[in-house]
């Protein structure tokens, strides 16, 4: 019975109680709202802005730096920046310190916008510094990017003097010069540093630049000055921020060597016919010193690789524009040490001058040339090359004393580095003998060259007194101009000789002595004997190749350098009166034209001559299969030598540069005359072989026979 009870008396225990705490709660409510709800007592400051956090925006945090002595704690602040100076900044920590800790972080009142931190540095470290990042943010904005906070952590605390500074003087590149830099610590703690130096300054002593002073300790560290280039340097070695723990380093770097001359302009060496010059330099150190040479590629030719200077001396070093470089030219010349110390020169020179060259072909020297014997009224030729050597073009001048002659027509200038066969000949009259020494002068731009010019005039064998009718032939003039070929023509409508060459017809000419009968005859002898002696003395007995004469153009033209001049010229057949030459054209020339130039010889009026030229040849039959050009030059004599060159023509008018000559000989033409001999006889006796034996076989019985019925 007790314990039925006292299930019922708990039950109405819970009741009563359950009753209880709900009037309690609904009594409390008002109270909590008021102390802890939005705008109570304790909450005041989260009232709702209603704003966005981008529209709260984000301050700004202020990296800094602070020292701490290990084993203590150091407090300092860190700071935002704000849009006013009572905005409220919330201040996070990002990234924690390794070598110590942050024991607090508390806003200050009164500056909303920073916040105090207590920093534990650890003293079992040994750390040389240490880093944290935090961020901050507007209450109910975003955060900023974290900033980074230095702290640097120092033993105690060294107090560190330093020599003020360090001068080395003058220092010649490739040398040094050490010194001594003091250091003394007057603090409490020990002094450690890690000393960093850029050339030309080096440490000698500590050799791995790490620098330990305890309390109370001095200690000097060496110090080298290798200057890698002349002038002034400076550096200033710090060992701590104090202003009296850095050192000044001053030096200057002088030149190992020198050179005398900074500009050289070369001049012009005519033995060697080069430009030539000297480079002085000068060894200031005390030791043999090996420069390297480096220069413009023109003057690379002329300088070694390296050189050694002679301590406390110059040397000479010579520099030159090797032949056959004759431009104008500015350039420089480098000389430099292994230890870094070059010096530059400027090298410049004018063009060469022009400057004629003199040579005989199988001579050791041009200052005499023997002709030898020569027969009154005969001919001979000698051959010599005048060269300009020069970088400028020279005028040609030519003196020349009788019987002496020139017989080609060379131009009036000569371009740089090019030349021009001269034939001078000796013409003496049929009745001049014996010996012959005149001076011959060739002169340009004020240089004159003399040649000594010997020859001996003997009587001619075999010939008597010519006539002058007996000449003319061979001195006629002609009427036009005529190839030099195998055969000397005396007009362009005569008929060649059936043989020999113009050679033989001058130089092996023996007239027959005439006997004038009356006194009209004498007179007209001895006026036809002059003519032909002089006739005979402008006609050279022997010659030159017409190639070998400086010829000039009949027809003048407008020469345009732009055009490229036919180029691969062959020869593809040749016949009696024919020639078919070929040659390769430029490209994009189907528009152009071509004309061919002869070479041959011309006769004045008075029997001046003969003197080579080029002549256009109008019977050519022209063919183009794609760039390759065939041309049939027609009406050409048999047998006989041709030089041709070609000139490509534009729509204008223009003509390129002449091609390279080409050569040809036409082939002898077939002599019908035995021909026609040989079938002659042979139908003579095939006649005279039918009449035999017809008459043969007419026999007395077969005529009567024959006529029997009759």
């Amino acid at each position: 019975m007790a314990l039925i009870w006292l299930q019922d008396h708990l039950s109405f225990l819970r009741f009563r109680l359950g009753l209880v705490a709900l009037t309690l709660s609904l009594t409390l409510l008002p109270v909590d709202a008021q102390v802890f709800g939005e705008g109570g007592l304790f909450n005041r400051n989260k009232k709702d802005s209603g704003l966005t956090p981008d529209q709260i925006g984000v301050p700004s945090p202020k990296s800094g730096r602070v020292e701490a002595l290990k084993g203590h704690e150091v407090s300092f602040e860190i700071v935002a920046e704000a849009k006013t100076p009572g905005s409220t900044v919330e201040f996070l920590i990002r990234t924690f310190p390794s070598a110590g800790k942050i024991v607090s972080m508390v806003s200050k009142p009164s500056e909303r916008n920073k916040a105090v931190v207590t920093y534990h540095a650890d003293p079992s470290s040994s750390a040389t510094s240490d880093v944290f990042t935090f961020a901050v943010r507007y209450r109910g904005g975003r955060y900023s990017a974290a900033v980074r906070y230095d702290i640097d952590l120092v033993d105690h605390k060294a107090e560190i003097v330093v020599t003020e500074g360090l001068d080395f003087g003058e220092v010649m590149i490739g040398d040094e010069s050490v010194g001594d830099i003091v250091v003394a610590n007057s603090g409490g703690a020990t002094f450690s540093r890690q000393l960093i130096i850029g050339a030309p300054w080096h440490i000698l002593s500590p050799a791995d630049g790490k620098l330990a002073i305890g309390p109370g300790e001095r200690r000097a560290i060496k110090v080298a000055f290798r200057p890698e280039r002349r002038g002034e340097a400076s550096y200033v070695l710090g060992f701590n921020r104090s202003r009296r723990g850095s050192t000044k380093l001053e030096g200057v770097g002088k030149p190992s060597f020198e050179i005398v001359n900074q500009e050289l302009e070369l001049v012009m060496n005519e033995e060697a016919n080069q430009r030539e010059g000297e480079l002085i330099l000068v060894n200031h150190s005390s030791k043999p010193t090996r420069v390297f040479a480096t220069a413009s590629t023109r003057l690379e030719g002329s300088l070694k690789k390296d050189y050694f200077l002679a301590p406390g001396k110059e040397t000479a070093i010579p520099v030159s524009l090797l032949r056959p470089d004759l431009g104008p030219f500015a350039g420089s010349v480098q000389f430099r040490t292994t230890a870094g110390d070059s010096q530059t020169a400027k090298v410049v020179s004018r063009v060469a001058p022009g400057r004629i060259e003199l040579t005989v072909p199988n001579a050791l020297s041009a200052e005499v040339i023997n002709f030898g014997k020569v027969e009154g009224g005969r001919s001979v030729e000698r051959q010599m090359t005048v060269s300009n050597i020069g970088g400028l073009p020279v005028p040609l001048e030519f003196h020349i004393p009788e019987p002496f002659r020139l017989l080609n027509q060379p131009s009036s200038s000569l371009a740089p580095l090019s030349s021009v066969d001269l034939s001078i000949g000796l013409n003496p009259t049929q009745n001049f003998r014996g010996s012959v020494d005149v001076l011959m002068k060739v002169s340009a731009n004020g240089q004159s060259i003399s040649t000594r010019l010997l020859g001996n005039v003997i009587k001619p064998e075999g010939m008597a007194t010519t006539s002058g009718g007996d000449w003319s032939s061979a001195t006629s003039p002609l009427r036009g101009l005529r190839l030099s070929s195998g055969t000397l023509r005396s007009s362009l409508d005569d008929p060649a000789p059936s043989q020999g060459s113009a050679e033989e017809a001058l130089s092996d000419v023996s007239p027959m002595p005439t006997e004038p009968t009356t006194e009209r005859s004498k007179v007209d002898h001895e006026m036809n004997q002059q003519k032909g002696e002089q006739q005979i003395d402008k006609i050279p007995a022997k010659m030159t190749n017409a190639s070998e004469l400086a010829a000039s153009s009949v027809k003048a033209r407008k020469v345009q350098e732009s055009l490229r001049s036919p180029e691969d010229l062959s020869l593809f057949s040749s016949e009696s009166n024919e020639i078919t030459i070929g040659w390769t054209t430029p490209r994009d020339s189907e528009n152009y034209t071509f004309e061919v130039e002869l070479l041959g010889m011309f006769f004045a009026e008075g029997g001046v001559g003969p003197v080579a030229m080029w002549m256009p040849h109008e019977a050519v039959e022209m063919e183009r299969i794609g760039r390759l050009m065939k041309a049939r030059i027609l009406e050409l004599s048999p047998a006989s030598n041709y030089e041709f060159r070609i000139f490509m023509i534009d729509e204008i008018g223009q003509s390129s540069a002449a091609s390279k000559v080409i050569k040809a000989r036409t082939s002898a033409p077939m002599d019908w005359t035995y021909i026609y001999l040989a079938l002659i006889v042979v139908a003579l006796i095939g006649l005279g072989y039918g009449i035999y034996r017809m008459v043969r076989n007419r026999g007395p019985v077969g005529y009567e026979a024959e006529h029997a019925d009759l």
